[in-house]
């Protein structure tokens, strides 16, 4: 991404928030979601419109975002109605992570559209808890990476959303030092009436304290297979895998100062949806079709951060999320798959004074910003 990352400012209830980011950002919406079209019709050779029935009638992801989230609901119609654009076809581009499992269903021949890796440090003597990630989307995602400051006046919080014009989340951080980065992770159990993750990320936002987000991340049902690395104010980052039933956190060593991770599952066990999708393929396809390089990018993370996991800095982390071995750090040109692209890699300091330290495309070569609340 050439061109510094653009910043929006959205405030109001949900409604008044989504027309916000829907008028400012019309054109860009409509490309972005073109091209998200363009995509999704390689892979299955079938219309938006077939395909939209197929999504939304096959599953329930709907009863569960207005159960749990409901003012999100409304700024994704918001966002739908400033832009001129398709509420269907809006509320697709949420489901960042729920539509690589739904179109495995329809046909086995996608590979996962995000391979991220992720890295959490635990609070210093002098320092703040870290948590860190590159976010890693198709090729075609590039371009359309935006910056929105929320002023979000229903649940009374603010934040800083890393995403793609026209979408709720990627990941975050709020102004009480509340902080999220997700990989998603294919080989745990869905659920087609789960919240999905975009929603949850946004959900977790709104919440004051660690605590609170970790309570709501416990209580609800989710849509994908997910790991999710967070932190607040003088604490440590959680590293945490959840499946449609089960969260449970993982971390290298119990005396371990940080946690990383990358695409497959270390602690959660719930797979049986995975094993009954991947029984009868072969070794090549079941790779391309569920870890991609997830176990060599873990292996890079696990060759530069050994026993006893001492506690990085933010030159640590950037040069690990820089490393091309892997690779952590992506230009689309490993193993023929052209389309995995670090479009973000997003460094978040977690105190009283949160501040997030961003570059809008591949950190080895993409300048930082630094934002905050003023």
């Amino acid at each position: 991404m050439s061109a510094p990352l653009r910043k929006i400012s959205i405030s109001g209830d949900g409604r008044t928030r989504g027309r916000q980011h829907g008028e400012e950002l019309r054109d860009l919406v409509h490309a972005h979601q073109a091209r998200w079209a363009d995509s999704m019709r390689a892979d299955l050779d079938m219309p938006v419109d077939a395909y939209l029935a197929r999504l939304f009638g096959e599953t329930r992801f709907l009863p569960a975002i207005e159960r749990h989230t409901p003012d999100l609901l409304e700024e994704v119609r918001g966002i739908a109605e400033g832009a001129g654009a398709d509420f269907g076809v809006t509320l697709a581009r949420q489901l960042s992570d729920e539509e690589p499992w739904f179109r495995r269903k329809i046909k086995l021949e996608t590979t996962a559209g995000r391979g991220c890796t992720a890295i959490g440090v635990d609070v210093g003597s002098d320092a703040p808890t870290l948590i860190a990630q590159n976010m890693d989307m198709p090729k075609w995602c590039d371009g359309h990476q935006i910056l929105v400051d929320v002023d979000d006046h229903v649940s009374g919080t603010r934040a800083l959303v890393f995403t793609l014009a026209g979408k709720l989340s990627l990941n975050g951080l709020n102004a009480h030092g509340v902080g999220i980065c997700c990989n998603g992770m294919s080989q745990l159990d869905h659920a087609i009436d789960g919240l999905p993750e975009d929603f949850v990320v946004r959900g977790f936002l709104t919440r004051k304290s660690l605590e609170e987000g970790l309570g709501f991340m416990r209580s609800i049902r989710h849509a994908s297979g997910q790991n999710y690395v967070v932190g607040g104010p003088g604490g440590r980052a959680i590293d945490i895998e959840v499946s449609a039933d089960r969260v449970v956190e993982w971390r290298p060593d119990a005396d371990a100062q940080m946690v990383f991770h990358t695409n497959h599952p270390l602690a959660n066990g719930d797979q049986t949806i995975y094993r009954q999708q991947a029984d009868g393929l072969d070794e090549a396809m079941r790779r391309r079709l569920f870890y991609g390089t997830s176990h060599l990018r873990m292996a890079v993370l696990g060759a530069r951060f050994t026993a006893p996991y001492d506690r990085i800095d933010m030159d640590g982390i950037r040069a690990a999320l820089s490393d091309h071995n892997g690779p952590v750090c992506r230009h689309g040109e490993v193993e023929g798959m052209t389309d995995h692209y670090t479009i973000g890699c997003m460094i978040m300091e977690l105190d009283a004074l949160p501040r997030l330290h961003i570059a809008p495309g591949p950190p080895c070569e993409t300048p930082f910003e630094t934002h905050g609340f003023a």
